[in-house]
């Protein structure tokens, strides 16, 4: 495995390791309630915006999080400087960890778990495909696109941080306590 491949597999490590972490303290936050049902926060959301973006609402809790995590993934910018190899790198792992800290949510969520993830009906997710959300499968697309349109010579290191979120977002819903 070259050094490039090697850097960009430890990147995916980490990215997972925060989306893990996340989803941890949104559980705690949360609780078995997702999507902020039961926050004290403000929402929004007709029903010709939920049918475009998969029955999600926009909430106060999630516009402000959002944020915040969006200048954390772009800090790299302001330590390192501007590159467009950095932006893509900092702007598609963002994309990528919306997807991987909302499966990790519902997998280490003592209310969910992967089966009743997978069998249930989900207000905020009203498509699904092969028992995902197609939410998840437009992230990974999203990323790639991020990454190809901004600096496409980092596909190559692109793909192997993709394949380490989605390996490691694998087994750690595999290791997550099975919920009946």
């Amino acid at each position: 495995m070259s050094a490039e491949l090697a850097q960009a597999a430890r990147e995916g490590l980490a990215l997972f390791a925060l989306c893990w972490l996340l989803a941890r303290a949104e559980i705690e936050i949360e609780g078995p309630h997702g999507w902020a049902v039961t926050l004290p926060t403000w929402r929004w959301g007709p029903e010709w915006f939920l049918n475009l973006t998969n029955g999600k609402e926009v909430t106060g809790y999630h516009v402000w999080l959002s944020l915040f995590l969006i200048g954390a993934m772009h800090l790299p910018l302001v330590y390192a400087g501007f590159s467009r190899a950095l932006l893509a790198k900092c702007a598609s792992s963002y994309v990528l960890l919306t997807s991987t800290w909302d499966l990790q949510w519902f997998a280490w969520n003592p209310a969910w778990g992967l089966k009743r993830f997978r069998a249930t009906p989900i207000p905020w997710f009203r498509r699904k495909l092969l028992g995902f959300p197609v939410d998840y499968y437009a992230a990974y697309v999203v990323s790639g696109a991020i990454t190809a349109l901004v600096w496409s010579p980092g596909l190559h290191d692109w793909l192997a941080r993709a394949a380490t979120v989605l390996a490691a977002s694998v087994v750690g819903a595999a290791l997550a306590p099975s919920r009946a």
